[in-house]
């Protein structure tokens, strides 16, 4: 079962990638969607003990209120650690700037940056890439 997460403060953005991952083949109740970091984070930390019931694929935007994509990758790579957690993150940004881009290779484990808005095509291109 693939579940995804959509972590972004943006509301209109998580609604129209929740449609645009149903019409990939998604099924709506393996759609989850946070408006921060934080939210997600407590989310895990609640289900820590079945770690297999966490998303697999995370889209994760940078600049949010409250925990920011930044503070969230870094609290990820603990709780990766501490319970063998191996999502695939697809950064999602409006940021165009090589700086953000550069940071974001240097963490490793990403998978994608993808620069908004996301489309079809970007979705069908990750969800083949990922075999769901």
């Amino acid at each position: 079962m693939i579940t995804t997460a959509i972590i972004d403060d943006n509301l209109v953005f998580r609604k129209l990638t929740k449609v645009l991952l149903k019409q990939s083949g998604i099924k709506e109740d393996n759609i989850l969607l946070f408006s921060n970091g934080k939210e997600m984070y407590d989310y895990m930390q609640q289900h820590s003990n079945n770690v297999n019931i966490l998303p697999n694929i995370i889209f994760l935007d940078l600049n949010m209120p409250v925990m920011d994509g930044w503070d969230f990758l870094n609290a990820l790579q603990d709780f990766k650690r501490k319970y063998q957690y191996s999502p695939k993150i697809y950064v999602v940004t409006s940021s165009v700037d090589k700086k953000d881009y550069n940071s974001i290779i240097k963490i490793g484990n990403i998978n994608g940056y993808i620069v908004k808005p996301l489309n079809n095509e970007s979705l069908t291109s990750i969800i083949n890439d990922n075999d769901l």
